[in-house]
């Protein structure tokens, strides 16, 4: 296949589709209109003779041969940036990544020491996202992933970086007995057996994926549920709830793309993760 017509600009729309899943999305990043988009992808394909994306459901999922090029494209954008910032273009210096983890994480644990990340990284732009749902790492959805649970497989470093302890929250005086759950995909969490293997429950009450909500609804002893140590703590010393210690845990783990191995700023953005819930340790 003929290469030499090859150029960044077009390397980077293959980047840009490969983390938004759509032509529209990566337009809007890239601030390109998506018929700009769609013409230089088909003429990348031409030019190497392959497919790059199918459409699956909606969305440009990259193919074998994209993936095999993609942990390289993220290399080169690295080198460029890190060549902006040696140059002293300040409009091309910002290293930009993107970590996933649940709303909870971010928002108890990750939100509250943000200062400390960008002092010690002030040209990091960190693109922060919630999901319940695990990112597919294969498919570059992320560049960092704070994830419950070790995973079963997978092409990415990883690190156990912590453990949270559950409890469960009843009504004090034997009140309502009714339940606060996670939403049937996550029925088979270790904490949601463990709140179903309880006596005397009544029918569910809410059902929610929202940790927020539910420690509200439990701290107000309507129900009876189950958090992680972290939202537990939140519950004021004076809540008319009962708190029980279960022996449940899950272990939290930090995946990370193989090729950032090396990179200073994902080093850095993976070490500020592993001080967080090392700051929890007993």
């Amino acid at each position: 296949m003929a290469v030499s017509g090859l150029n960044w600009d077009d390397l980077r729309i293959v980047q840009a589709v490969c983390r938004t899943g759509s032509f529209s999305r990566a337009a809007r990043s890239l601030q390109l209109n998506e018929t700009t988009i769609s013409r230089r992808v088909l003429r990348l394909e031409d030019e190497l003779g392959t497919s790059l994306f199918d459409a699956v459901n909606g969305e440009r999922r990259p193919t074998a041969a994209c993936r095999a090029v993609v942990g390289n494209l993220d290399m080169m954008a690295n080198a460029a940036a890190d060549i902006a910032r040696m140059l002293g273009t300040r409009d091309h210096a910002s290293r930009k990544l993107r970590l996933t983890t649940i709303s909870a994480i971010a928002e108890y644990l990750l939100a509250p020491r943000l200062g400390d990340l960008f002092a010690a990284l002030p040209d990091l732009s960190l693109a922060l996202e919630t999901s319940d749902s695990n990112v597919d790492m294969s498919r570059w959805e992320a560049d960092l992933a704070i994830r419950l649970g070790r995973p079963r497989q997978g092409a990415f470093l990883m690190r156990k970086i912590g453990t949270l302890n559950f409890w469960l929250i009843r009504p004090a005086g034997g009140g309502a007995s009714r339940i606060a759950v996670y939403p049937e995909a996550l029925a088979g969490t270790p904490e949601m057996q463990a709140l179903l293997a309880q006596e005397g429950l009544g029918p569910v009450l809410l059902e929610t994926s929202d940790l927020k909500v539910m420690r509200r609804l439990l701290e107000d002893g309507l129900a009876v549920g189950v958090l992680p140590d972290f939202l537990a703590d939140e519950i004021p010393a004076e809540a008319p709830v009962v708190r029980t210690p279960l022996q449940v845990s899950r272990d939290v783990w930090l995946l990370s793309q193989p090729h950032l191995r090396d990179d200073h700023h994902a080093k850095q953005l993976s070490d500020w993760c592993v001080s967080l819930f090392a700051a929890r340790s007993p």
